[in-house]
């Protein structure tokens, strides 16, 4: 699930977060050089926030239509690498 959150200045909006729990796609933007923004607790799980970005509704496009190409083994280090930063997030 993905939700788009605008930020507003002054009553303008200044740019577009967008909101998501995809664990596996925040790997994969982070392993394409997009670090979230924030991170925050949601229930039980964790929210990913990322500015709305081209790269980022590129990425997201290969992402979701199944054409992203990951190295796998650096996917997997990014994977423990998230795990450990939520669990430290707690």
């Amino acid at each position: 699930m993905l939700v788009v959150v605008p930020i507003y200045f002054e009553g303008e909006i200044k740019k577009m977060m967008i909101e998501t729990q995809d664990f596996y796609l925040c790997c994969f933007l982070m392993l394409n050089s997009l670090r979230p923004t924030e991170l925050r607790d949601f229930d039980n799980r964790k929210m990913f926030v990322f500015e709305d970005t081209p790269k980022f509704q590129q990425l997201k496009s290969e992402y979701y239509s199944n054409n992203a190409k990951v190295n796998p083994l650096a996917f997997k280090q990014v994977i423990r690498d998230l795990k450990a930063l939520t669990a430290n997030k707690l």
